[in-house]
C-alpha cells in the first residue's frame, strides 16, 4: 500500500479543534504535537473527501482511508497550527487530487461541524448550572481548544450565540443561509 499527500490545506482554527476531538495516533517531534486521524470510507467525512477526488488518469483507484493529519508546534509567543490530509491507496497509479471547490467546501463542512459543536457545548455548560454565564462558556470553549491563539473573541462568539439561539435552530447553518418564504 503506498501513500501520497492529498493538497487539502484545512484551515488553522480547526487544528486544535479537530486535534482534540478526532481519534487518532499522537506523537511528539521536534517541539510539535503530531497527531494521525484515520478517516475511512465507510464514514460521512471519508465519504465526502472520497466523493469529491477527481479520478487519475489512468483509471479508477480503490481508497480504503484517509489520515488527517494534524500538527501544534509551541512558540515562543504562540502557537503553530497545521492539517493537511493523506490518502492509502492500493494500486500502482494512485494520484488523486481534490481540486479548489472541493477544499473550500471540506473545509465549509468541517467549519460546520465546529460551529455546531460550539453551540453544543455552551448550551451543555448553560445547562449544567443555572446560574452560568455565556460568556464564561464561551471562555471555557476557546481555552480548551486554544482558540484566542487563532484570533476568536468571547464579544463576537456571543453574538454569533445569540444568533442561533434567536433562530432557534442550532443545526440550521448545516441547512441554509438565508430564512425560508
Amino acid at each position: 500500500m503506498s501513500r501520497s499527500t492529498v493538497p487539502v490545506k484545512i484551515q488553522r482554527h480547526l487544528v486544535p479543534f479537530f486535534f482534540q476531538e478526532f481519534e487518532g495516533v499522537e506523537s511528539v517531534y521536534l517541539n510539535k504535537k503530531v497527531k494521525a486521524a484515520k478517516l475511512t470510507t465507510n464514514k460521512p467525512i471519508g465519504k465526502i473527501i472520497r466523493l469529491l477526488m477527481e479520478k487519475p488518469e489512468g483509471g479508477p483507484v480503490k481508497v480504503d482511508k484517509f489520515w488527517m493529519f494534524l500538527s501544534i508546534q509551541d512558540r515562543e509567543y504562540s502557537k503553530d497550527f497545521f492539517g493537511n490530509i493523506y490518502k492509502c491507496v492500493n494500486g500502482t497509479n494512485s494520484f488523486l487530487k481534490l481540486p479548489e471547490a472541493g477544499t473550500r467546501l471540506l473545509n465549509e463542512y468541517l467549519e460546520d461541524v465546529f460551529r455546531t459543536s460550539m453551540i453544543s457545548f455552551i448550551e451543555g455548560h448553560m445547562a449544567d448550572n443555572s446560574k452560568a454565564e455565556i460568556r464564561r462558556g464561551i471562555d471555557l470553549f476557546l481555552v480548551k481548544y486554544d482558540l484566542y491563539e487563532e484570533g476568536f473573541g468571547i464579544e463576537s462568539l456571543r453574538r454569533y450565540y445569540y444568533r442561533v439561539m434567536e433562530e432557534g435552530y442550532s443545526l440550521k447553518r448545516l441547512q441554509s443561509s438565508g430564512k425560508v418564504k
